[in-house]
């Protein structure tokens, strides 16, 4: 199954949520960043794909924070 990945980065001081180029933002912490990558993804994900969320921890990597349901056929 494709999926359509939403990213929390920091970039020059402010948190952004990209997906595929399109970035969203920007946002003033990593938190209103992950809460709005949350909403961002159930409003405006792909129809057609599962959509998961990734944050960076405090070490760098990213993780997993959030993933949606699998879209039904129809």
């Amino acid at each position: 199954m494709k999926t359509c990945w939403f990213i929390v980065i920091e970039s020059m001081g402010s948190w952004w949520v990209d997906c595929e180029g399109k970035a969203y933002g920007p946002f003033s912490s990593r938190e209103e960043a992950q809460s709005e990558a949350r909403r961002i993804a159930i409003t405006y994900g792909d129809g057609q794909r599962r959509s998961e969320v990734f944050a960076p921890t405090d070490h760098g990597s990213h993780r997993l924070i959030w993933k949606g349901p699998v879209p039904t056929a129809g």
